[in-house]
């Protein structure tokens, strides 16, 4: 049986679940083929201000991979390459997203689930929440683009540290490392942080977000130096718009701006 990628949208908020709760919500090669279309809704639909991810249960966020399918979907060279490629386009467009993301973790969040719990914007964190990366332990190899991410957020000597022993951290060490925004009591708090946060970041400029967001991109981008045209081209679109109209009269009118993303 497979697990799903389950994606809800109400009130400009698009909730994406990793269900696959009898698998410790692993991702199975149906989930990682699922995701890109569901990733391409994500970013075309207008509609859609926020991105969240979370697991569904309540044991876990993401456990990484089904590795229980290593041997067969996984079986050879060119199979690995293939099943490598998912996860590389996954991993494409959740970066390449120029819509906020918010990373929701309770319980374990291991490999594959760590990697995109740090691609996320926004990490919250119940105090249940456990971030480790368990490659060394499995036999897998844990690849230099999945070491510039971790290493990205928190730096290369800890990196070291958190890869090459497989480590697991929680509690405060999440915040510590700045591997967690915000740490929750438990998952109910954790939940309807999320929500807040989400709600906040809908009410924004979409376009001024968008501008942010593709900012950061080109500041971080590991392969070159910014794209200072694609970024401007972006604040740009921000000072030619409605929504930029509407800020000022909103304020001047002391009254909560209403934006449409145009």
């Amino acid at each position: 049986m497979t697990g799903l990628l389950r994606l809800e949208v109400a009130g400009g908020i698009a909730r994406l679940t990793f269900d696959n709760p009898r698998r410790l919500n692993a991702i199975d090669a149906a989930m990682w083929q699922a995701f890109p279309a569901l990733l391409a809704r994500v970013a075309e639909d207008a509609a859609i201000r926020v991105l969240v991810l979370h697991g569904a249960g309540d044991r876990v966020f993401c456990g990484g991979n089904e590795a229980s399918e290593f041997e067969t979907i996984r079986a050879t060279p060119e199979a690995t390459l293939r099943y490598n490629a998912w996860q590389r386009e996954v991993g494409t467009r959740l970066c390449g997203l120029t819509k906020p993301m918010i990373a929701a973790v309770h319980g374990h969040s291991l490999g594959a689930g760590l990697e995109m719990a740090l691609m996320s914007d926004i990490r919250l964190c119940s105090a249940q929440a456990s971030m480790g990366i368990p490659a060394v332990k499995l036999g897998l190899p844990y690849r230099l683009e999945d070491i510039e991410a971790v290493a990205e957020v928190i730096g290369p000597a800890r990196a070291r540290e958190m890869v090459l022993l497989g480590s697991s951290y929680m509690g405060e060490a999440l915040p510590a490392m700045g591997l967690a925004h915000r740490l929750l009591p438990d998952q109910v708090a954790l939940l309807a942080e999320a929500d807040a946060v989400a709600y906040e970041l809908a009410g924004h400029a979409p376009l001024s977000l968008a501008a942010a967001k593709i900012g950061f991109q080109e500041l971080l981008r590991p392969d070159a130096g910014p794209d200072r045209a694609r970024a401007q081209a972006a604040a740009d679109r921000c000072y030619a718009s409605a929504d930029y109209a509407e800020g000022h009269r909103a304020r001047a009118e002391k009254r909560a701006p209403r934006f449409e993303g145009r």
